[in-house]
């Protein structure tokens, strides 16, 4: 039987990335997909200056850069009330802008990457299940691109292959321990870019008018333009059955997006989707790991996903690598992992459910950003860039004086009815914080206002494994 030290199932930005750093560090790695490359995957592929980071410190930048991406050093929020902030990233090492990249032209880049540092890279290959030895995880059985079904022992099973994960389902953690519905969906295509030699043309844009958010990505190659909209999750069916009707009715809804499309040419076909549920899943176990959105998946309104999928990527391998055949050392390892990546993304997972409640921007919110609307150093933006957390950024004081500030104003409606509506913010807030000072390892206590009721997990892949591990909360030590 075929033997190698670490199998990765999926080959994207997870599973490229892990399977380059292990490859670097000297380990026998494989890598099973089931598609080819390059192919295509539903997502708005920003990355963020730290996202952009984790691609050079695996070896993909380069690569990714000869496609000619527009880079993006700025970023302009939109508000209602006349406000808006335009700031510069903050630098993450030597990084200072954003890209969006098609992720067919991205993800290719990643398993060239892979490959580069050592990786065995095998594409049209499914995997079928998880391979077990005295209750541990000891390989997978997978269908070759002849249809074959083959064999490989491994130390490590990692499964990096999204959502609806195989693996997650082999191990017995598909179900999510923790989910929040989504409020919002997703309607993206591309168009050329009539600004894309401006500043403009290299700047990242949100507008929030009413309940709706409109964004524009300057993309790849060079002249390329994402444009976005995330209304309510139904918007993404309405979409599908009228696609420029509906088009049509969200440029009007935001001028501001109609105004830097005007002469926008040359557009794809709408892509859309309304299901995009946030969750952990219990990730670790005995020899085996869940890696990105196998893992974790947080609302895609906020544009994380792609650089955490890099960064517990890079975590994973820098954790086990020189452990490997100490099985006990590397499940403590795993664990010890999956409690970092637990810390390091909890607060994005909120930032996400608080933005995709579709409703009206919050008056603290839009004072708040008046506030600091006044110079073009990174503030604001560094919620999005992950250079500082939710409550780094949002303080309570900052929230305390936009309050005062909306109630100075006098044009966001009664003072009683700004405190009150101002409290059940306040509120989840603090649960935010006081979420992050407990520590709990997978905790299942919600944070009223932040995790929404009824959500709707990804469809369990067909061949589904057996009950889902069902955790209970633990504290871990830092």
């Amino acid at each position: 039987m075929e033997r190698c030290e670490v199998v990765v199932v999926g080959g994207r930005l997870a599973g490229a990335c892990a399977a380059a750093h292990l490859a670097k560090a000297g380990r026998r790695v494989l890598v099973l997909d089931k598609m080819t490359f390059p192919s295509d995957q539903l997502s708005t592929h920003l990355l963020f200056p730290a996202g952009v980071e984790e691609l050079r410190r695996m070896g993909a930048l380069e690569g990714i850069l000869a496609n000619d991406p527009t880079k993006s050093p700025w970023v302009e929020l939109g508000m209602p009330d006349g406000v808006h902030v335009r700031e510069r990233w903050r630098k993450s090492g030597e990084i200072d802008y954003c890209m969006c990249v098609p992720r067919t032209m991205q993800d290719v880049e990643l398993v060239r990457a892979a490959r580069a540092a050592g990786a065995e890279v095998r594409e049209k290959c499914s995997v079928l299940s998880v391979r077990w030895r005295a209750g541990r995880a000891c390989g997978v059985s997978y269908r070759d691109p002849d249809g074959d079904v083959r064999d490989v022992q491994a130390d490590l099973v990692i499964g990096a292959d999204g959502r609806r994960s195989t693996t997650a389902s082999e191990v017995g953690a598909f179900e999510p321990y923790r989910a929040s519905r989504n409020g919002r969906g997703l309607v993206f295509r591309y168009l050329d870019d009539p600004l894309f030699e401006t500043v403009a043309g290299q700047t990242i844009y949100q507008w929030r008018d009413g309940d709706s958010f409109a964004m524009a990505f300057p993309s790849a190659p060079r002249g390329r333009i994402l444009a976005l909209f995330m209304g309510a999750a139904e918007e993404a069916s309405e979409a599908r059955g009228d696609a420029e009707g509906y088009w049509e009715r969200k440029l009007a809804q935001h001028p501001r997006m109609a105004e830097r499309l005007a002469g926008a040419g040359n557009p794809s076909k709408l892509r859309s989707t309304g299901d995009t549920t946030a969750f952990f899943r219990a990730s670790s176990g005995p020899g085996w790991a869940l890696l990105g959105d196998a893992g974790h998946f947080k609302d895609p309104v906020i544009g994380q996903g792609q650089r955490d999928a890099l960064w517990t990527g890079r975590e994973l391998a820098e954790a086990v690598s020189d452990r490997l055949q100490d099985h006990p050392e590397t499940d403590a390892a795993l664990r010890r992992w999956e409690a970092e990546r637990d810390r390091e993304c909890l607060s994005a997972y909120h930032f996400g459910n608080i933005d995709t409640e579709v409703e009206k921007v919050p008056p603290v919110l839009v004072e708040v950003l008046r506030r600091t609307s006044r110079d073009q150093l990174p503030d604001v933006s560094d919620l999005f860039g992950r250079a500082r957390s939710l409550p780094q950024v949002v303080t309570l004081p900052r929230m305390q004086r936009g309050l005062l500030a909306a109630i100075g104003r006098g044009s966001h409606g009664p003072p009683t009815r700004l405190v009150a509506d101002a409290l059940p913010q306040l509120r989840t807030h603090i649960g935010i914080r006081t979420e992050a000072l407990a520590g709990r390892f997978r905790s299942t206590r919600l944070v009223p206002g932040s995790d929404h009721p009824h959500p709707h997990p990804p469809k369990a892949p067909r061949n589904a494994g057996p009950e889902p591990a069902r955790p209970e909360a633990e504290a871990v030590a830092a």
